[in-house]
Formats: C-alpha cells, sequence, structure tokens
C-alpha cells in the first residue's frame, strides 16, 4: 500500500481573527502544520505529501523551512485556491500514489493508528473518512428559527479527516461533481455516486469534553503574535 498525503494548509484564519494562517500558529514551540507533517512522514506507506499552501506563504515558507520540509516527505508545495474543494484538488492533480490521504493541518492531533485505519479502509472499499459519532442532539431548523425535525442522533457521525480515496476515483468525483460547492471531499464523492466507508475515530480525543478544545483554542490565541513575528521575519 503506497499513499499520497495532501496536507490542506492554504486556511487564512479568519476564524480565529489572525493575521497569519491558522496552520502557522505555534503549537509547543512549532507552526501547527509540522505536528500533522511528523506523523504523516513516519508512516512507511506514505510515500509523498503535498502541502498545500496560501500562494504568497510559499516562497518564506521554503526560505524558513525548505530543508525540514524535505525531512519530512514534502515534495511538492502547492498555492491553494478560493475554496477548501479547488486547494484540494490543485494537490491531487500532483500525487502519484494510488491512494490519497487529505488531512487538515488545522487537526494535529492525528495518530499514525488512525491515518492507518482510513488507508486500509480506502484501499479496500474506494473511499473511507475519519468520524466520530454525534453525541449533541442535533436539530433540523428552516429559515425561520422553528424546528422541524430531530434526527436519531444514531445515525450521525462528524465527519473529520484524514479523507483516504483510491486517486483515480477522487479524480472522477472531482471531475463530475467539483463545481458545486462541497464541505468536504467525501462529499464530492457521495454526489458522483461513491460510496464513502466510516473509519471510526479510536483516540482518547474521541470522547475528549468541550473544555480540551477551549484549552487548544486558548494556546493558539496566545501564541498568534510570537509565530506572526517568527515567520514574518522570514519574508
Amino acid at each position: 500500500m503506497k499513499a499520497s498525503a495532501i496536507i490542506a494548509a492554504a486556511g487564512e484564519g479568519k476564524r480565529l481573527g489572525k493575521r497569519i494562517p491558522k496552520a502557522f500558529v505555534s503549537l509547543k514551540g512549532r507552526p501547527l502544520l509540522f505536528h500533522s507533517l511528523k506523523t504523516f512522514s513516519t508512516l512507511p506507506f506514505v510515500a509523498e505529501i503535498i502541502l498545500v499552501l496560501p500562494e504568497k506563504w510559499i516562497a518564506p515558507t521554503l526560505r524558513r523551512w525548505g530543508p525540514q520540509l524535505a525531512r519530512l516527505k514534502v515534495v511538492k508545495i502547492v498555492p491553494g485556491g478560493k475554496r477548501r474543494q479547488d486547494s484540494v484538488w490543485n494537490g491531487l492533480r500532483c500525487a502519484e500514489a494510488p491512494l490519497v490521504l487529505v488531512h487538515d493541518a488545522a487537526r494535529p492531533f492525528v495518530t499514525g493508528e488512525l491515518i492507518l485505519r482510513v488507508a486500509r479502509a480506502a484501499e479496500r472499499y474506494g473511499a473511507a473518512i475519519a468520524g466520530v459519532r454525534a453525541k449533541d442532539t442535533i436539530k433540523v431548523v428552516d429559515a425561520g428559527g422553528v424546528i422541524r425535525s430531530t434526527p436519531d442522533r444514531a445515525h450521525l457521525w462528524h465527519a473529520q479527516t484524514p479523507q483516504g480515496f483510491r486517486r483515480e476515483l477522487l479524480k472522477r468525483a472531482y471531475r463530475k461533481a467539483g463545481r458545486r460547492e462541497a464541505t468536504d471531499e467525501a462529499q464530492l464523492v457521495e454526489r458522483s455516486g461513491g460510496r464513502v466507508r466510516m473509519a471510526r475515530k479510536k483516540s482518547a480525543l474521541t470522547s475528549a469534553p468541550d473544555t480540551l478544545y477551549r484549552d487548544i483554542r486558548s494556546v493558539l490565541e496566545a501564541a498568534r503574535h510570537s509565530a506572526y513575528r517568527a515567520v514574518n521575519a522570514a519574508m
């Protein structure tokens, strides 16, 4: 089994109120994206990593971290697109392995065990994604703010990354359904008539309380100034 990993790091970090892309915010003394890169690069079946960045950040990133990225199996850095799906497509066009794993750099705590499970399921079934069961009660609300239904949460899952696909299957999905807005690659495969398997996440973060995510956000917020100075100096 061989896979190309596409690390999507082209987000501008607007929801965090940042002046730098969220993938460059410092976490434990390193830019956020390096945590995912390290995990993926240690897996023998990951043959290459394609990093997707905002176009204006590519040159300074190469100047500052080029040798480190090469050691982490990063073979190409490509510019992001207008939408997330456009950014992933830019990376997908460069992928050479028969399997493709798409991961958000903003999810730094991914484990090798989860990546392997998604990859194996994608190899067997064609498409598989990481996810966790919904624990909250979900409501369907109309445009007027009126609750119309309450779906059975036994059938509801939160989609996460990595998301794995046979490369040619994902390319076909993009060609057939890529013009319409999609929130993830799995939705494109679904729209094109494909079936996607859910690879249940078993890590400790599966049942982590909301306070953990608030703590992570606090770390990111506290570190933004130091990260901005470090990267801005390289520009």
